[in-house]
């Protein structure tokens, strides 16, 4: 598999978990969303390492989020994933694209 189909993958895994992120949030279930972002915080260490650049951007915002989890503020934690979710799909088509 080459870098683009494993990125491509891993991409995908992301949104997948962040659309169950989104359900979470938009259900007002805290206890769900806090597992769904925790669960995507670790594959993104994983996959990027702790000191690449991808992770220089996302890690940032998925702490603002889990932050905005943690202290029950779960309807900017829900737009801001939907903002994150908008900018996956583009990073997503790039990708499959290119």
């Amino acid at each position: 598999m080459n870098n683009n189909e494993t990125a491509f993958r891993e991409f995908k895994e992301f949104a997948n978990t962040t659309e169950v992120l989104r359900g979470h949030l938009s259900s007002c279930d805290e206890d769900r969303a806090h597992e769904a972002i925790s669960v995507m915080l670790m594959p993104g260490m994983d996959f990027f390492g702790p000191e690449s650049a991808a992770m220089r951007q996302f890690f940032p915002l998925w702490d603002a989020i889990r932050a905005q989890i943690d202290n029950s503020q779960l309807e900017p934690a829900l737009s801001q994933t939907v903002t994150w979710e908008q900018q996956l799909a583009e990073v997503i088509g790039m990708v499959e694209n290119g």
